[in-house]
């Protein structure tokens, strides 16, 4: 995997349907690539939200502890 093959250059009795066969193989490994990516493209966006929100809720409560030190 990984290289790009030359019709040239093929290896003597590798049939056009090998090929197609590998092809095959390969697109259905690209497609499940993808949506694995886009699985975990969401999770980090998740992720990255609670993050957001964790570090506003910890701001507001520190802000809290000043205000009431200041009492």
């Amino acid at each position: 995997m990984g290289q790009l093959r030359d019709f040239e250059q093929m290896v003597p009795g590798e049939s056009v349907q090998q090929l197609t066969t590998e092809n095959t193989t390969l697109k259905r490994r690209v497609q499940q690539l993808s949506q694995e990516h886009r699985a975990l493209q969401e999770r980090l966006e998740g992720a990255r939200s609670n993050l957001r929100f964790s570090d506003k809720r910890i701001a507001a409560l520190e802000a809290e502890l000043l205000e009431a030190r200041q009492r």
